[in-house]
């Protein structure tokens, strides 16, 4: 108990030394601070599109939009979803089914394919906003 009542004291000690020009710029900082937070990390998938490759052919869609689609490959048809600003397989005739597991894609560069089916999902549009993919160390 003792040490809550220290710990107290020293907190309020700390901020009756802070005149008021001290606290305003406490105030602007931490308003700044988690502005430019959703700034950097706001999802705009407002110009990102999804190609979907299959059979010689390619699709376009906007990724805001809700479709499901078929896609013919030699093995059958593959499932893909798009919903919600994000792209995914939903089914697939192959055998071991990665590109169910490989789950949803949402950013421009990204890609799901189902080699087997021979088709291939992938995200385009504006540039990442310098972030670090995957592959960068």
């Amino acid at each position: 108990m003792m040490k809550v009542a220290t710990a107290a004291a020293a907190i309020k000690q700390l901020f009756t030394r802070f005149r008021p020009a001290d606290l305003v710029i406490l105030a602007l900082s931490i308003i700044i601070t988690i502005s430019s937070f959703f700034i950097v990390y706001a999802k705009d998938n407002s110009e990102l599109q999804v190609v979907i490759e299959g059979m010689g052919q390619s699709y376009i869609y906007p990724l805001s939009a809700d479709e499901t689609l078929r896609v013919r490959g030699p093995l059958g048809d593959t499932l893909v979803v798009i919903h919600h600003g994000a792209v995914h397989v939903e089914d697939s005739p192959c055998k071991n089914k990665l590109c169910i597991a490989m789950g949803e894609i949402s950013q421009q560069g990204q890609w799901v394919a189902c080699l087997p089916n021979q088709v291939f999902v992938r995200i385009i549009g504006k540039p990442v906003k310098d972030g670090l993919d995957g592959s960068t160390y």
